[in-house]
């Protein structure tokens, strides 16, 4: 099982319409947290939700149109009785939930795939996430719900607008790395440092769809020298 010094998943999107900020925060009503500059021309919105973190990457531009198999997530809302689905001005899809409501007690998100056996077998025995059902996995408090669809996004190097990527927070992102890589894990992103911020690393699954690895210097202290 792949090391975490957080119990809760992280989830990014990106885009190039600065409206998505007022949905995340005034209609969806996840709680701000603070901005970041993360690169030229794209700036970091955090959003704190149940000990997860939803990142709206606004961007001046995008590269294109190609999306993730992230098709939405959920979140579990304790006074709730029916869920209740929204989407921001891009279409991204955010369902709230009854706590419990298909496994999701925190964080749920639901990836559409093109080989429901060969993705779960990568998210068990590769990343070492737990296997709960033939279509979930867990990974601290969070879960991950998979659909098999041939229509699935495949085979990209990277999504290019909508929900980008997950985040797993480690305490030792180059050994983590390693080991994803050396249980036949495929790293799009070696081991970095985003300043004295964290070190990072992303991963594949068979589709594409990304895993950040992340060691957090709040979490974990002094990073390691590049």
């Amino acid at each position: 099982m792949i090391e975490i010094v957080k119990n809760q998943l992280d989830v990014g999107l990106v885009s190039a319409r600065q409206e998505l900020v007022d949905f995340w925060r005034d209609d969806a009503g996840l709680v701000f947290d603070h901005s970041i500059p993360v690169m030229k021309g794209q700036v970091q919105w955090r959003f704190v939700e149940r000990g997860s973190v939803v990142k709206v990457n606004i961007r001046k531009e995008l590269s294109g149109t190609q999306r993730s198999g992230i098709e939405l997530v959920s979140i579990a809302r304790d006074d709730l009785e029916a869920p209740k689905e929204m989407a921001d001005p891009d279409g991204n899809r955010v369902r709230f939930v009854p706590t419990g409501t298909d496994g999701v007690r925190q964080l749920g998100v639901q990836l559409a795939v093109r080989n429901l056996a060969r993705t779960i077998a990568y998210y068990r025995d590769v990343l070492g996430f737990d296997q709960e059902s033939a279509t979930r996995v867990r990974c601290g408090d969070s879960v991950l719900l998979f659909e098999e669809r041939a229509d699935a996004p495949s085979e990209f190097g990277m999504a290019q607008q909508g929900w980008l990527y997950l985040t797993v927070q480690v305490r030792d992102c180059d050994a983590e790395t390693a080991r994803v890589e050396a249980a036949g894990g495929k790293v799009v992103v070696m081991p970095r440092n985003l300043g004295e911020i964290a070190r990072m690393s992303m991963v594949a699954d068979p589709d594409g769809n990304l895993l950040e690895i992340s060691q957090r210097a709040s979490l974990t202290g002094p990073l390691p020298k590049p």
